[in-house]
C-alpha cells in the first residue's frame, strides 16, 4: 500500500469523525449532531483549528507564527492603515488652511502655521504629530504591531483637537488694543480630522476575531499548525 494511499485513507477518517469545538470529544458520523456536555453543535474533525495545547507546543518549538504576526504587504491599507494615513495628510493639509481673521486693529487671515511663528507656538505639536504618524503607520507592517501603537496614534491624533480646543476657548488678547477675530473653516475641519483620528486609532489594527483570510492561510504554510494537521487523538475521548 503506498503512502498516498495511507494519507488519503487517513483523511477519509478524520472528515468522517465529528467533534465539539469547545471540550475537543469526538464522535462518529451520524452518534450525534450536539455536544450532549456542552450543547455546542458538532462540526467535522478535519475543520478544527488546532487546539490550545497544540499551539504552545508549537510556540515552545518555535514553529508557529501567529496570524496576527504575519507581515503585511507594504501597500495593505485595511484596518485602519489607510484611514490614519490619509487623516495624517489631511491634518497637515489642514495645518496651512485659515484658521483665524482678525478684523480689528488690521484685517488679516492666519492659518495655524503662520499663528505658529507667532505666539501661538504650541500649534508645532499638533502638526508635528501627524508628520510622526505617518512613518508610523507605515512601519506597522503586523496587525499584532498595529495594536501594539493604539495608544500612541489616539495621542497624535488628539493633540491638533487639544490645539483647537485651547484656540478656541482662549482667543488671543492684544493689551488695551481692542481685538476683533472670527474663527475660520480651517479651525473646525482640523478638529474634525482630530476626532476622526482618534477614532480610527483607537481600532487601529482591528479586532483579532475575525483576521483576513491570507493570513491565516500564511500561518499554516510558514510552519504553523493547519487544521487536521495532527495524526493524534490523544487526551481525547472517543465515543
Amino acid at each position: 500500500m503506498s503512502f498516498a494511499s495511507v494519507a488519503l485513507g487517513y483523511s477519509g477518517v478524520m472528515a468522517a469523525l465529528q467533534a465539539c469545538p469547545f471540550c475537543r470529544k469526538l464522535y462518529t458520523e451520524g452518534e450525534e449532531t450536539v455536544c450532549p456536555e456542552c450543547e455546542v453543535a458538532l462540526v467535522a474533525m478535519n475543520r478544527l483549528p488546532p487546539s490550545l495545547d497544540a499551539l504552545e507546543e508549537d510556540a515552545e518549538q518555535g514553529q508557529l507564527t501567529l496570524p496576527e504576526n504575519q507581515p503585511l504587504p507594504a501597500a495593505y491599507m485595511g484596518r485602519g492603515r489607510g484611514a490614519l494615513l490619509a487623516l495624517s495628510a489631511l491634518g497637515l493639509f489642514a495645518f496651512f488652511l485659515p484658521w483665524v481673521e482678525l478684523t480689528a486693529p488690521e484685517s488679516i487671515v492666519y492659518s495655524a502655521f503662520d499663528l505658529a511663528r507667532g505666539r501661538a507656538g504650541f500649534l508645532w505639536g499638533g502638526a508635528t504629530a501627524w508628520l510622526v504618524m505617518i512613518p508610523l503607520v507605515i512601519t506597522r507592517r503586523t496587525i499584532a504591531r498595529m495594536r501594539g501603537v493604539r495608544i500612541v496614534t489616539v495621542m497624535f491624533a488628539a493633540m491638533t483637537l487639544t490645539e483647537t480646543l485651547m484656540l478656541w476657548l482662549m482667543p488671543p488678547r492684544r493689551g488695551i488694543a481692542p481685538l476683533e477675530l472670527h474663527f475660520r473653516y480651517g479651525l473646525f475641519l482640523s478638529g474634525a480630522i482630530s476626532i476622526a483620528g482618534m477614532l480610527v486609532a483607537a481600532r487601529f489594527g482591528g479586532s483579532l476575531d475575525k483576521l483576513p483570510k491570507f493570513l491565516l492561510v500564511a500561518a499554516e504554510s510558514g510552519g504553523g499548525p493547519g487544521p487536521g494537521s495532527r495524526e493524534t487523538s490523544a487526551g481525547q475521548t472517543l465515543h
